[in-house]
C-alpha cells in the first residue's frame, strides 16, 4: 500500500536513502494505520522508521502512545521499548515493551504488563492482544481481578467481549472464603459458571471444607461445585480429616450461606478412627449432621455399625452421636468368632473423644453379650429380648448391660456352647467392605447395594427436612 509522511519540515540524505522530519510528523499508511509524532527518522534501505516523542499510532478503534516508536513499513509493524499505553475499545493496557502487527492487528506485551476493563483488571509478565476481536491471550504468570474473585493462571486466553476465559497451567480461582485449583479452567464471567479439569483441589476456610476431583463444574453466583471423577471431599474434624469419596460430589449454599454436601453414589468414608460405606450421604452445616442412606455400614474400632439409615450429629469437629432410623444392627468383634451384638427399631450410639462409650435401643430390643470375668475370661453368654436396652463400653469392649421393664433373657455357660453359632437374625460381618486407607476411597463400593440407584436420589433432596 501507499505509505504518505507529512511534517513541518524534511531533510533528505540521497546517497544513504535517509530522511528526517521534524514538527507535526504525520506518516499514513495504506489509509489505515496513522503514526503522529514531534520528529522522525528514516531509513529507506530497510524501510524503518523511528518516531521520536509525543508518538501515537492509530488503527481504526485502536490507540497506542508512547515517547519513542520504531515502525517497521514492510512488516506493519511498530515497537516501543521505554513504556506505551494502548486504548481499544474499552481496554486500557500498559507494558514496558509492545508490538503491534497492524495485519492481523494484534499487539504483544511483555514486561510489567497491566489492561484494565470497566468489568475486569489484568495483571501479566507476557500479553497478546487482538484488538480486532478484542481477544487477550496471556503467557506466563497472570493475575484477573474481578468484582468479587481473583484469577491466576500462567497460561490462558480472555474474550473481552463474552467475558469467556481459559486458565491453564497452575490456574486457581479465588471467590473468598472458597478457592478453586486446578490445571484448566474455563470460565465464563457473564454467567458466573466454570468448568475445571485435573488436579482439582476446592476449599472453603470458613466451613473447613477440601474436595479433590480430576472434573468439576462451579457456580460462582451460587456457589456450587459438583465434582466427578475421583471425587474426595475432606472435612476437618479437629486434629484428623475426614475423606468421603463419590461418584459425584456436590457443596452448595443455602439462603443463609451455610454449605450443605451431597454425595452420591458409591460413597466411602475413612478417617483414622473411623470408616464407611453407604449408597449416598448429605451433610449440612446447619446441624453438622451426616445422613447416610441406603444400606449404610460404618466402622470404628473393632466396632461395626448398620441400618436402613445412620445420621452422625457432630458437635466441636467431633462425632458425638450415631442415630440408627430402623434395623439398627450394632456388631462388637471381641475375639476370633465372638461378636457381642445388639438390635432394634431404633438405635442411639453415643461417642467420646471419637469413642464409643454408650447404646441405647428403643423397642424390638435383642441382643448377645459375651460376660467375662475380672481376669478377662469368658464366663459364658447372655441372650436377650427387651423393648429398650442400654449398653456400656469401657475400652472399646461391652462391659455392662441394662434392660428397661421386663428382658426375656438366657445365660448360658461357655463350656457349653460354639461361640460361632450365637448370631442374632440379620448378623452380617462385613469387613472385608472396610476402606482400610485412603487409597481404598476409589475403589467402587461392592455388597449390599440396592440397584437402579438414581443418579441424584430423591432422598438427598427429602433429607433436608429431617432432623
Amino acid at each position: 500500500g501507499t505509505t504518505k509522511l507529512y511534517c513541518d519540515s524534511a531533510y533528505l540524505f540521497s546517497s544513504s536513502n535517509r530522511a528526517a522530519a521534524y514538527g507535526h510528523v504525520h506518516i499514513n499508511e495504506a489509509d489505515s494505520i496513522h503514526v503522529y509524532g514531534d520528529s522522525a527518522l528514516y531509513d529507506g534501505n530497510s524501510k524503518v522508521v523511528r518516531i521520536f516523542e509525543n508518538v501515537r499510532l492509530t488503527d481504526r478503534q485502536m490507540v497506542l502512545t508512547t515517547q519513542l516508536l520504531t515502525y517497521r513499513l514492510n512488516e506493519r509493524l511498530g515497537i516501543y521499548y521505554n513504556g506505551g499505553t494502548l486504548r481499544s475499545q474499552e481496554a486500557v493496557l500498559t507494558s514496558k515493551t509492545g508490538y503491534y502487527y497492524g495485519d492481523p492487528q494484534t499487539a504483544y506485551f511483555k514486561d510489567s504488563v497491566r489492561l484494565k476493563h470497566p468489568d475486569y483488571r489484568l495483571e501479566a509478565d507476557t500479553l497478546e492482544y487482538n484488538t480486532g476481536s478484542d481477544i487477550a491471550y496471556f503467557h506466563g504468570p497472570t493475575t484477573i481481578y474481578n468484582e468479587n474473585s481473583t484469577v491466576f493462571c500462567k497460561d490462558g486466553y480472555y474474550v473481552t467481549p463474552t467475558g469467556i476465559a481459559v486458565f491453564n497451567q497452575d490456574a486457581r480461582l479465588d471467590n473468598p472464603p472458597q478457592t478453586l485449583l486446578a490445571d484448566s479452567i474455563y470460565y465464563d464471567r457473564e454467567t458466573g459458571l466454570g468448568k475445571a479439569y485435573g488436579n482439582i483441589v476446592f476449599s472453603d476456610t470458613v466451613q473447613s471444607i477440601i474436595q479433590y476431583s480430576e472434573e468439576a463444574l462451579y457456580n460462582e453466583i451460587n456457589n456450587v461445585i459438583t465434582s466427578t471423577r475421583g471425587s474426595v471431599a475432606g472435612y476437618v474434624m479437629e486434629d484428623d480429616t475426614l475423606f468421603i469419596a463419590g461418584d459425584t460430589i456436590r457443596i452448595e449454599q443455602d439462603s443463609l450461606e451455610r454449605n450443605v454436601m451431597f454425595v452420591y453414589p458409591n460413597v466411602r468414608m475413612f478417617k483414622s478412627d473411623f470408616q464407611g460405606v453407604c449408597d449416598s450421604l448429605y451433610y449440612s452445616d446447619a446441624d453438622s449432621i451426616i445422613r447416610l442412606f441406603r444400606s449404610p455400614v460404618l466402622w470404628s474400632d473393632s466396632n461395626q455399625f448398620s441400618g436402613d439409615t445412620i445420621f452422625l450429629a457432630l458437635k466441636n469437629q467431633q462425632l458425638e452421636r450415631m442415630y440408627f432410623k430402623s434395623n439398627g444392627f450394632i456388631i462388637n468383634e471381641d475375639d476370633s468368632l465372638i461378636y457381642n451384638q445388639i438390635k432394634g427399631r431404633q438405635i442411639t450410639a453415643f461417642f467420646n473423644d471419637n469413642d464409643l462409650y454408650k447404646v441405647t435401643v428403643k423397642g424390638n430390643g435383642e441382643s448377645i453379650y459375651f460376660g467375662k470375668d475380672e481376669v478377662d475370661r469368658y464366663l459364658g453368654v447372655n441372650q436377650a429380648q427387651c423393648s429398650d436396652i442400654d449398653m456400656y463400653i469401657k475400652e472399646q469392649q461391652f462391659s455392662r448391660i441394662v434392660f428397661k421393664g421386663k428382658p426375656e433373657a438366657v445365660f448360658t455357660p461357655m463350656q457349653r456352647i460354639d461361640p460361632g453359632t450365637f448370631l442374632l437374625e440379620g448378623f452380617s460381618w462385613q469387613i472385608d467392605r472396610r476402606p482400610k486407607d485412603r487409597a481404598a476411597l476409589f475403589q467402587p463400593v461392592e455388597g449390599n447395594q440396592d440397584e437402579g440407584v438414581e443418579e441424584n436420589p430423591s432422598l438427598l433432596r427429602s433429607s433436608q427436612k429431617e432432623g
